[in-house]
């Protein structure tokens, strides 16, 4: 009888986990490119990411959640959770949907510390250092 109940529960984690393996994210990453995925357990991998000036960086969402790669300290939980180097303008993905893809050329050398805006209360910060 629990088996019968768990049915459907199993059929829903199936359905979800196919959705998850479908868009550009799972395609492979362009030459030269740093690349952050975007996983469940609501992550950053790799968290900390060290680049050179001038590289772009792409963000996988690999994750069934729509999460965001937010730059913007006003949409900062609490201060020094979100920082960019001197002259640098915040920016955001807006919402990454599960297999999408965000990018972003970093111009300027320093350490970005970004948050994704639905999970950092749950610990989905990073860190990009630029040399």
């Amino acid at each position: 009888m629990k088996t019968l109940q768990l049915l459907p529960v199993l059929a829903l984690v199936a359905t979800l986990a196919a959705c998850a393996h479908e868009g550009p994210a799972f395609n492979a990453p362009p030459p030269n490119v740093k690349i952050v995925e975007m996983r469940s357990p609501l992550r950053f991998a790799p968290e900390t990411l060290t680049i050179s000036r001038g590289q772009t960086v792409e963000w996988l969402n690999k994750a069934v959640e729509t999460h965001t790669v937010t730059f913007d300290p006003a949409n900062a939980g609490k201060p020094g959770e979100i920082s960019l180097p001197a002259g640098v303008s915040p920016f955001d993905s807006g919402d990454i949907k599960s297999g999408q893809v965000f990018s972003h050329t970093f111009a300027v050398a320093g350490t970005y510390h970004y948050i994704c805006m639905p999970h950092h209360g749950l610990g989905m910060h990073g860190t990009i250092v630029v040399q």
